[in-house]
């Protein structure tokens, strides 16, 4: 079972000091999250939420309603204190000065190619029926990408396409979805050839819809690379982020919190460090480098 606020209220620290005091000062605090991942996993994020606050006795909201961008705005304010995030973004907050973002843990996903690492690829998809086998096949096609800012769905295609060395353009069309949802309809309904899908939500989304496992096939995977973390802003105070972040990498170790967990297909949460994000700062320096500006 978890543990509850007021069972935590006797932990002692490494020092041998009581804790209550300042345990009993969280359950008066309240923290913001807010999702910049698959839709689908919504719904999973908003249970992980509500198991911090059970288990902190901090209370918790995870944000909806609110338009993408205005809640990307309220982390930059602080307004919303922790983020679940993709890694590009979290990059280019992290390296602001001062940093917008700090690391509170990532996901490890349970598929066997994880490899029981905080990381995740890019699958580029296509018609189950379609001709289509490799990615040099999708040459002068339409390619679906979700929005510019994602990591798995814009950037490592980019990149992928400079890695063969290509010079010019390769594909006929690009055009944006909006989401990795509407990527993977536009696939299905032919409005598109292909999409590059972060994996965790292509896993999830045929969890939920088996279907789909016989209308898409993958044809490429890209990465791995460094997990979409959950982040902090600046609005989550110093005495808030240490019992988050412990919350989450304990969370396994919990019958409630290994239930909530395999819901999403992940094993545990793991510390990670900035440094473990330097592989996209490479990919992006590597792009600007070579004078990739889109996809194209």
């Amino acid at each position: 079972m978890v543990s509850s606020a007021s069972e935590l209220d006797n932990i002692t620290d490494v020092a041998g000091n009581n804790t209550s005091r300042n345990l009993r000062s969280l359950k008066s605090s309240s923290v913001r999250f807010a999702s910049f991942l698959g839709d689908n996993a919504f719904e999973f994020y908003r249970q992980i939420v509500g198991y911090l606050g059970e288990v902190t006795g901090i209370t918790t909201e995870l944000v909806s309603s609110i338009p993408a961008t205005e809640q990307d705005q309220m982390v930059d304010s602080g307004e919303i204190q922790a983020v679940f995030t993709c890694g590009l973004p979290y990059v280019r907050k992290a390296d602001c000065t001062p940093p917008l973002l700090s690391l509170l843990a990532a996901p490890v996903m349970l598929g066997a190619r994880y490899c029981d690492k905080p990381v995740y690829y890019s699958d580029v998809i296509v018609r189950a029926d379609s001709p289509y086998q490799t990615f040099e096949d999708l040459r002068n096609t339409t390619f679906a990408y979700n929005e510019v800012y994602s990591l798995s769905g814009y950037m490592l295609p980019c990149y992928h396409i400079l890695t063969l060395g290509e010079t010019g353009r390769f594909f006929a069309k690009t055009v944006r979805s909006g989401s990795h949802a509407m990527s993977m309809e536009w696939v299905e309904e032919g409005r598109a050839v292909a999409a590059a899908i972060d994996s965790v939500v292509l896993e999830m989304e045929i969890a939920q819809h088996p279907e789909r496992a016989w209308s898409l096939r993958v044809i490429e995977n890209m990465g791995p690379t460094t997990m979409p973390p959950v982040a902090a802003s600046n609005g989550l105070p110093d005495n808030l982020n240490e019992p988050m972040r412990q919350a989450l990498l304990s969370m396994h170790t919990t019958e409630q919190g290994r239930a909530i967990l395999r819901q999403g297909g992940v094993r545990r949460c793991a510390p990670i460090s900035d440094a473990d994000y330097d592989p996209i700062r490479h990919l992006l320096q590597a792009l600007q480098e070579a004078g990739v500006t889109e996809l194209q």
